[in-house]
């Protein structure tokens, strides 16, 4: 292996990029797939940016997702400490699992997330759109996200995990601060305080809730959880409780910014949104198409387990790397014009769910989420079009979405 060489950092994570990184993955695809890249507090990270390469590594069981610690990696050593039951209550989720843990939980959880449980909700997640949907007023100016994008996963996830309607806001906000602590590499003391304020609040909540459905069961996913089991194995109490809430963050999280990034890249390319008007059995590579042109989530991380040696660079055991995953979807070694928004899109092998053992359980509700309200904004409104200025994106480099979407329905 080669000497372990850290070059000048290359800055990719500023307001200014964070707005259109599109310009910056396209030049450092052209210099190539591994960069040291600037994350602030006098250190650095190594990012792959290229397609092949950021799948080998998701996949690479040398690379552990045991990564919760290093989230505190940025903050003051002196500060560190006060966060240890953040990084505790974050390596409880299974994202930042490896197996034979991670095996355990997921061959659990997957039953709750199969084909025809996740088909099965289709009636209820078209009800709560229509719900939504018909108060609104044609040539009316709303905000979409505020008032749909983020309001309709909360509502799905919620009524799944049994979270009454009056705490929706409430767990929005807790949902927002977990985003903005673990999608900035550069995080802070505000931002970590936050999150642990949000995660004891939710488990909280969830000690509450899953004592009452052992009383009395329902029909929802926390009354299933605590039904599953195989082969004698079943979750334990902080396992229950870390899953419902990790469920709730991604169900609203990522779910909420592929709703708010396909509406506004429909609104932007007026013919593919009345191409999908005219043509809605092409909503499911359409929703991939946006998966791919604007990914919800934008960076993974994984920690080396050993030193290893990745795209000529060694890279010593401890060692984070960031897989660059809305680089990766933009890469040109793997899709035919990469910045061109293409509805019928083939072969469309993006990472937009992640790869390998991890790749994102709750990714089938994700899309028939993402399917049933695009399809119907974009039908029910055909003279929807962008008020205002240019919309903002949110300050969260790992979770891309706007900060609010003015539009005229």
């Amino acid at each position: 292996m080669s000497d372990v060489i850290t070059p000048s950092r290359k800055v990719v994570f500023t307001e200014e990029i964070l707005q259109d990184p599109y310009p910056t993955y396209a030049l450092m695809h052209q210099q190539g797939p591994l960069h040291y890249i600037d994350v602030g507090s006098k250190w650095g990270v190594w990012s792959i940016f290229s397609h092949a390469e950021c799948s080998s590594v998701a996949k690479d069981p040398r690379c552990s997702a045991k990564r919760a610690h290093q989230m505190l990696l940025s903050l003051p050593l002196s500060r560190q400490s006060e966060f240890s039951e953040l990084s505790r209550m974050l390596g409880l989720w299974l994202i930042f699992m490896d197996p034979p843990e991670h095996t355990r939980l997921r061959k659990l959880l997957n039953k709750g997330f199969s084909t025809a449980a996740i088909e099965s909700l289709r009636p209820q997640i078209e009800t709560a759109v229509d719900r939504m949907l018909k108060p609104l007023q044609h040539g009316s100016e709303i905000d979409l996200i505020r008032d749909f994008a983020n309001s309709i996963p909360m509502r799905i996830i919620s009524e799944l995990l049994g979270v009454p309607q009056e705490l929706h806001d409430q767990f929005v906000d807790c949902s927002r601060a977990i985003a903005l602590f673990r999608g900035n590499p550069n995080r802070t003391v505000e931002q970590a305080r936050a999150a642990q304020d949000a995660l004891l609040a939710l488990t909280g909540f969830f000690q509450k809730t899953v004592a009452e459905r052992r009383r009395n069961k329902g029909n929802d996913l926390v009354s299933l959880l605590i039904d599953i089991e195989e082969e004698g194995e079943v979750l334990t109490e902080e396992e229950l409780y870390a899953q419902c809430i990790a469920l709730l963050f991604a169900g609203h999280e990522t779910t909420r910014n592929l709703i708010g990034n396909g509406m506004y890249t429909l609104l932007q390319h007026p013919k593919d949104a009345a191409e999908l008007r005219d043509d809605p059995e092409i909503i499911r590579g359409a929703v991939e198409e946006i998966l791919r042109y604007e990914s919800p989530v934008q960076f993974t991380a994984r920690v080396l387990k050993e030193d290893m040696e990745v795209c000529g660079q060694h890279i010593p055991k401890g060692w984070s790397i960031l897989c660059m995953l809305g680089a990766a979807n933009r890469d040109p070694k793997q899709f035919q014009q990469p910045n061109q928004f293409n509805l019928k899109r083939l072969n469309n092998q993006h990472l937009a769910f992640g790869a390998g053992a991890h790749f994102c359980i709750g990714n089938q509700l994700a899309r028939l989420e993402g399917q049933i309200a695009i399809l119907n904004l974009v039908q029910r409104f055909p003279g929807m079009k962008l008020a205002g200025q240019r919309p903002e994106w949110a300050s969260t480099f790992g979770f891309r979405g706007l900060k609010a979407l003015p539009v005229t329905m």
